[in-house]
């Protein structure tokens, strides 16, 4: 069988092009001589025309480096990925101790790892050019297309599930006396400024339900442009902005602000949703404002110690479950 030669197909790389242009000089049949001239002080034996003939499935002749000798054109063209131990030449250096040619290296070479490699090697090469079977980048590019394919019917189910669920949110909502929202801006993982948007009512049966709606990501950060997409997403939601009653926001100036902030915009439009400061950045402040005093600081910082001590063993947090709850509570209280 042989693999490679001059009338290869066209779509050989590049690479391997090169290299078959500079191991075969010629084809076997058209090598003129028994190569006589090679012959060098000290050395009694040339390569000769016949083993061509005998081994042209694999064997060529070429010079590489100034130093011409028999190569394995299989493993010089689909190189093992592995060197260490290569013995006898025929891979990265020509073999010419042509004495022990046939006895000993040839058939050495032939039944190595590193020979056996490469022909698999060549033979997925020549299965993929004549078209037997596709290529390990296109083999990925078909896994990843399958599976985005399957991402996206996911994706789709996704979205339709939490449409229904908003939608009977909004329904629910709509169905209460009034209703206020609290929304607040984080950063997405792939740093996305967006609008946390939550409703807040009473239910049917007297309960306080407190629902997630959506994210609304930002292309703007001032008041105006923060209140228009507030607004259009609750009225694209289908909420009854006449029971509109409240909002909730951090205590920053651009949602907070008197003059012109989101809360402000909206009230101008909706009079009855009242701003009502976040319960939960309260706390937060006044914790930030009490650990100016130090005694408060370290008291604190000693609980978070404790809290720490019991969270990182699984041994002391079964020997006293309700420590950790207990401090927290504890912290909040003194708070």
């Amino acid at each position: 069988m042989v693999l490679l030669g001059r009338n290869l197909d066209v779509h050989i790389s590049t690479v391997k092009r090169t290299a078959l242009d500079e191991l075969l000089e010629e084809e076997p049949n058209n090598y003129t001589d028994e190569f006589s001239s090679d012959l060098k002080s000290g050395r009694t034996r040339a390569f000769r025309h016949q083993w061509l003939h005998e081994n042209g499935s694999w064997l060529t002749c070429s010079a590489l480096e100034g130093v011409k000798g028999a190569f394995c054109r299989i493993c010089v063209l689909f190189k093992p990925s592995i060197y260490r131990g290569v013995q006898g030449g025929f891979i990265i250096k020509p073999f010419t101790k042509y004495k022990d040619y046939f006895h000993a290296s040839s058939k050495i070479h032939l039944s190595s790892n590193w020979h056996t490699e490469s022909m698999l090697r060549a033979k997925d090469f020549m299965d993929i050019m004549n078209g037997k079977t596709i290529s390990v980048i296109e083999q990925v590019n078909s896994g990843l297309h399958k599976e985005i394919e399957t991402n996206r019917t996911q994706n789709e189910l996704i979205t339709l599930c939490g449409k229904i669920l908003k939608e009977e949110i909004v329904c629910e909502a709509n169905a209460a006396n009034a209703f206020s929202i609290i929304a607040d801006e984080s950063a997405d993982i792939s740093g996305v400024e967006q609008l946390t948007i939550v409703i807040r009512f009473l239910d049917k049966q007297s309960k306080i339900r407190k629902e997630f709606l959506g994210f609304l990501p930002l292309d703007k950060l001032d008041a105006e442009s923060v209140a228009t997409k507030i607004l259009s997403f609750m009225e694209d939601s289908g909420l009854n902005l006449g029971k509109f009653c409240g909002q909730g926001y951090d205590g920053c100036a651009t949602m907070a602000g008197k003059v012109g902030g989101v809360a402000k915009l909206i009230r101008d439009r909706y009079n009855k949703a009242l701003y009502f400061h976040c319960a939960s950045h309260r706390l937060n402040l006044v914790i930030n404002d009490l650990n100016k005093i130090m005694v408060i600081r370290n008291t604190i910082g000693t609980i978070k110690e404790i809290i720490k001590f019991y969270r990182e063993s699984t041994l002391r947090r079964n020997l006293i479950p309700n420590i950790p709850l207990f401090l927290q509570n504890t912290l909040v209280f003194k708070v």
